[in-house]
C-alpha cells in the first residue's frame, strides 16, 4: 500500500527543522576560562553613524575561541539613542582619566548548544551599562581604554539572567584624522540602526575585547500545590 505525505506534514517537518531547538538555562553562576571557568572571552564592536561620532550606537559581541567568533553566545541589536555621559577626571597638568557611560536598551544575548552547563537558549535584554575609562597623558589619550559592563534579561521560558564583563579592552575605531582605520574582519561585524549589516559605506565605530565574564541565571523554582483535591484534578 502507498503512504502519502500530507502537505500539512509536511510543512510541520520543515517548520520543526527551520526553528533552532533550546535546551532550559540551567541555574548557577558561570565564568569566563581567564578566571578558571567555561565561559569564553569574546570580542566587540559598536557601530556609530558617522566616523567618529553620531547616534544611534549599535552594540554586537561574540565569544571567541582563539579562531572563530560565536561559537558558544551572542550579544546583538542593544541600541543606545543619548549620548553617553563624559566625566573628566583629569588634574591641571592634563594626567588622569576620561570616564564614559553608556546605557544601551534592548537586544538579544543567545547561548547556542554545545553541551555547556549552563544550558542554552535566548535571553531578552533590558538594560545595557557600559563605562569606558580612557586614561589621559598631558590631555591626550594615553594606552588602550578598559571597559567594563553589564546587563540582565529574561529568557524565553521565564529564567532570569545576568551578565558582566570586568575587564574589556578598547583596541581601535574609526577616526576621522585617520579614514584609513578599519575593524579587523575576526571582530563582530557592524550592524546599523536597523540591526542589520552596516552598508560597506558605513562601515564606523569602536572594537574591543571582552574578558572577565561573569554570568548568572535563575530560575525560580515554581511551587506545587500538592493537596488531594488538586491531584484529583490532574488526573481526572
Amino acid at each position: 500500500m502507498k503512504r502519502y505525505t500530507t502537505p500539512l506534514l509536511l510543512i510541520t517537518l520543515a517548520l520543526a527543522l527551520a526553528i533552532p531547538a533550546y535546551a532550559n538555562p540551567v541555574n548557577g553562576t558561570y565564568v569566563s576560562t581567564d578566571i578558571g571557568g567555561q565561559l569564553l572571552t569574546g570580542r566587540a564592536s559598536t557601530w556609530r553613524s558617522g566616523i567618529n561620532s553620531g547616534l544611534p550606537h549599535v552594540l554586537h559581541a561574540q565569544s571567541w575561541n582563539g579562531t572563530a567568533l560565536g561559537t558558544q553566545w551572542e550579544l546583538t541589536c542593544a541600541t543606545e539613542n543619548i549620548n553617553f555621559t563624559v566625566v573628566n577626571n583629569f588634574n591641571a597638568s592634563g594626567n588622569g582619566t576620561v570616564d564614559y557611560y553608556s546605557t544601551f536598551n534592548g537586544g538579544t544575548l543567545t547561548f547556542y548548544a554545545g553541551g555547556w552547563p549552563w544550558g542554552d537558549g535566548v535571553a531578552n535584554l533590558g538594560v545595557t551599562h557600559v563605562h569606558t575609562t580612557v586614561p589621559v597623558h598631558n590631555f591626550q589619550p594615553s594606552g588602550y581604554p578598559t571597559i567594563n559592563g553589564s546587563t540582565s534579561g529574561t529568557f524565553i521560558g521565564g529564567c532570569a539572567l545576568s551578565f558582566g564583563i570586568a575587564n574589556g579592552l578598547g583596541l581601535g575605531e574609526t577616526r576621522s584624522t585617520d579614514l584609513a582605520s578599519v575593524k579587523p574582519v575576526d571582530f563582530p561585524e557592524f550592524l546599523d540602526g536597523s540591526c542589520g549589516l552596516a552598508s560597506p559605506g558605513a562601515q564606523f565605530g569602536t572594537w574591543g575585547t571582552a574578558i572577565t565574564l561573569s554570568m548568572n541565571i535563575d530560575c525560580a523554582t515554581p511551587t506545587h500545590n500538592s493537596t488531594w483535591g488538586h491531584l484529583k484534578s490532574i488526573y481526572r
